[in-house]
């Protein structure tokens, strides 16, 4: 597991993966063909709705969480939301590879930026830079294998499979947002709920929530 540390790969990671669950997201059709994914398909929300169970998202937020509420996935997108006054929470599924061709420019953007700030960040953005030249042309595997050790560089603990951090949702709220790759198909779980404190419990609930998304979203 890790938390976001502020490192450059850190940004890279968040600014993509929140991308993905944006009004600017790709999606995947949750068959587990998410290669063949057409880009201008239109939006089925429905599908990600059925990722999470009820109680999948009462084990993930302690309560019910049962009402949908509008999405804002991108064409081709898959992604759900369920929300009330005790919290809310987030599934977007993608194709890795639609994922792993918005990163060069996320680099390039980065490069520039006030984000990079130490020798460590320098180091650890030309790794990631030069691990993703290629990404335009990457397959399924090859993406979520970009997706691990991108992870890895931030500090993901290399026996999970999972990478959990803790994103901010406003200007006093954190949330946390667990993500998994595998089988071509990118899938980002977000919780939140008034006044979550980081702790193991909600990484492990994030961790069980979005592998239960993600065995659905391959299937």
């Amino acid at each position: 597991m890790t938390l976001l540390r502020g490192s450059a790969v850190a940004v890279v990671l968040t600014l993509a993966l929140t991308g993905c669950s944006g009004s600017d997201s790709g999606g995947s059709d949750g068959s587990g063909k998410a290669d063949a994914a057409d880009p201008t398909a239109s939006v089925d929300e429905s599908k990600a709705c059925s990722f999470l169970s009820a109680a999948d998202r009462k084990q993930l937020a302690g309560v019910a969480l049962d009402e949908v509420v509008a999405a804002d996935a991108r064409s081709g997108g898959s992604q759900c939301r369920w929300s009330s006054t005790k919290g809310l929470i987030e599934v977007t599924s993608v194709p890795a590879t639609s994922w792993a061709k918005t990163l060069p420019d996320v680099i390039d953007q980065l490069g520039s930026s006030s984000e990079v700030k130490t020798k460590q960040d320098r180091k650890d953005l030309a790794r990631a830079k030069k691990l993703l030249a290629d990404a335009g042309s990457f397959d399924g595997a090859e993406a979520c294998k970009a997706f691990d050790t991108l992870a890895e560089i931030d500090g993901a603990d290399k026996d999970t499979d999972v990478a959990v951090k803790y994103l901010p949702i406003s200007s006093t709220e954190v949330g946390v947002s667990a993500q998994v790759c595998s089988a071509g198909v990118l899938t980002s779980l977000v919780y939140s709920e008034p006044g979550l404190v980081e702790s193991k419990a909600f990484e492990k609930r994030a961790t069980a929530a979005v592998r239960a998304a993600q065995k659905r979203a391959t299937a």
